[in-house]
């Protein structure tokens, strides 16, 4: 199984399909990025997926909506906890892919 280790707490939880991979990501790899935390991380500042739940309170998001957001680290993973006002739904006509690239990448 595949997991990510969550340091905060938040929602919507989104179930991630793609990934961006953008200059913050590489230059954290590279240990080069100054706002990266420290190894071990899991990089990752942008997704695209569905919604599998969402937090307690009003929300634009309902859950199955295919969504992309941005995620501050934590991306490459096979679900994400992202804060609402980070989340967007995707037009029907983009995949996942072309989704993932269009918050940074």
């Amino acid at each position: 199984m595949r997991e990510i280790v969550i340091t905060r707490h938040g929602g919507p939880e989104v179930r991630v399909k793609a990934a961006g991979v953008n200059f913050a990501d590489i230059l954290a790899r590279m240990g080069l990025y100054p706002d990266a935390p420290p190894p071990p991380l899991v990089v990752g500042y942008e997704v695209s997926g569905y919604v599998d739940a969402v937090g307690p309170g009003p929300t634009r998001h309902e859950v199955g909506r295919h969504v992309l957001a941005v995620t501050r680290f934590g991306g490459y993973a096979d679900h994400a906890i992202v804060p609402a006002d980070f989340v967007w739904p995707v037009p029907a006509n983009l995949s996942h892919n072309e989704a993932a690239a269009i918050p940074i990448t």
